[in-house]
């Protein structure tokens, strides 16, 4: 993956000239008869819940890497946190054997979160990180199956503050090109960080390059975003050890800001990429309510050039 690729960015227009399907409404669904079972003691539902979650790495290892003859490969790392998403009720669980069932039953088709509003779909929130100048992104398909988007590629160009909004939070604007729902607000823009990269291909195995631009310049980081930082950005363990070095070398010579991980500073000093891929769990515990949760997995990019990123290179950047 590079900021030079074949692909072409989605432009803003592309996304007035696309057909969306929206989901269901409530009214217009049919009642599914597997959420309808039979009561059961409350003893026995929480203890049969499914711990099986078929989840394709299970080790959070600080090996981030295995050496072959030609090139280093990163392994992807399991985030320590992992993201609340709705307690599991018992008529939601019946039949389903993994979390992402439990997942597909709940959500509205293709969708992996919960909103009240039919027509925020996944891309209302993608258009309003790319309308605001907040992200270029550019999908790639598989070359065998042009339908199958296997990765996405995103450059975060910027974060706007409350402050660059200038409004009041609960203000709208309108976007710039025609769109379903017209328009938006800051709590929109906020959730669009989220559930723009709750995509998620066919065969549920869709990863996201993210990339802080070289147009990004040093700004206030708002705390809401520092939130997804911990869930969505990397962590320390991914990093190879020339760029923990380099990451040793920024943490001494420069001021920490306040409730700003020095992970974030250092990503968008050096504009830093990494790669990530979420999927579901479980998460319970004996005489607790079981609950869905999201976790995350980021690895280091296998072609970084680590020479642009050394101790040299950040004393020299910080004169």
């Amino acid at each position: 993956m590079s900021s030079k690729s074949i692909f072409p960015f989605k432009t803003k227009q592309s996304y007035s000239l696309q057909k969306r399907q929206l989901p269901p409404t409530i009214t217009n669904t049919q009642i599914n008869k597997a959420l309808i079972s039979p009561p059961k003691p409350l003893t026995i539902v929480y203890s049969d819940v499914v711990k099986n979650s078929n989840i394709s790495h299970t080790s959070t290892s600080k090996s981030a890497s295995t050496q072959d003859p030609n090139k280093t490969i990163y392994k992807h790392i399991k985030n320590p946190y992992t993201e609340f998403i709705f307690s599991i009720e018992p008529e939601f669980r019946k039949n389903c054997k993994t979390p992402l069932d439990i997942a597909k039953r709940v959500f509205y088709p293709d969708w992996h979160y919960y909103n009240n509003h039919a027509q925020k779909t996944q891309t209302f929130y993608e258009f309003i990180l790319v309308d605001t100048n907040s992200i270029k992104i550019s999908p790639k398909s598989d070359p065998k199956n042009p339908e199958l988007i296997t990765h996405t590629s995103v450059f975060i160009q910027k974060i706007l503050t409350l402050s660059e909004w200038g409004q009041n939070p609960h203000y709208f604007k309108q976007f710039t090109t025609s769109f379903d729902l017209p328009i938006y607000n800051y709590f929109d823009y906020m959730d669009a960080w989220k559930n723009t990269f709750l995509f998620q291909n066919i065969e549920d195995r869709h990863s996201w390059f993210f990339c802080f631009d070289k147009t990004f310049k040093k700004q206030t980081i708002p705390y809401w975003f520092i939130d997804w930082w911990c869930f969505y950005g990397p962590i320390e363990e991914i990093l190879p050890p020339p760029i923990i070095e380099a990451f040793n070398t920024f943490t001494k010579h420069t001021e920490s800001l306040t409730l700003c991980p020095t992970m974030l500073s250092f990503f968008i000093h050096c504009k830093l990429s990494w790669i990530m891929y979420w999927d579901y769990t479980i998460e319970e515990l004996p005489q607790t309510i079981p609950s869905l949760h999201r976790q995350f997995w980021t690895k280091w990019w296998n072609k970084y050039d680590l020479s642009k990123c050394t101790s040299e290179t950040i004393l020299l950047s910080l004169k």
